[in-house]
């Protein structure tokens, strides 16, 4: 995954939006989550993750104080805090293992909806490779709120109502 700085720019313009989404974030200390698809290689991501933190961090203050959620999507989803500075050195990283496998989207955006509600915004990661099997279930997992919330990061980058809109890669 090759994200130019202009790409990680474009990704902080997009977050910005998210954040000025009418009742999403009204001030105090932000709540995000960043899910990382094992199916990725480290070297895939890391560098990726890093550029969107730095951009994050220029383009608006509240990024200095964050507390972010870093859920690992393999056959089992894994969730622990991680500092956004572990982040741009990789450090928050040491104990991920790479585990390629296709994997359901509407699965990811139903764990998010239960156990990530109150994060404003969500960055995921993934090869792109993985599937849909049940629209529906997709559709009820990132309505009403998750899908105004959501990035699915890959070659290309898809909001939530993109996804929902069939604009989505896999």
């Amino acid at each position: 995954m090759e994200l130019t700085e202009i790409g990680a720019l474009q990704i902080a313009k997009r977050v910005d939006a998210i954040l000025h989404v009418p009742g999403n974030y009204r001030g105090g200390n932000l709540e995000m989550t960043m899910v990382i698809d094992m199916s990725l290689k480290q070297e895939d991501f890391q560098d990726a993750a890093a550029s969107v933190v730095r951009a994050l961090k220029r383009s608006n203050d509240i990024f200095r104080n964050v507390r972010l959620n870093l859920v690992y999507w393999g056959s089992e989803m894994t969730t622990r805090l991680a500092p956004m500075a572990m982040l741009l050195t990789g450090g928050a990283f040491q104990d991920y293992r790479c585990c390629p496998q296709k994997k359901r989207y509407e699965d990811l955006f139903a764990y998010l909806r239960k156990f990530h509600a109150r994060s404003k915004v969500v960055l995921v990661f993934t090869d792109g490779n993985n599937e849909v099997a049940d629209m529906q279930a997709a559709r009820e997992a990132l309505s009403p709120f998750l899908k105004s919330k959501l990035l699915l990061i890959s070659d290309q980058v898809v909001g939530g109502t993109e996804f929902l809109l069939g604009r989505h890669f896999g």
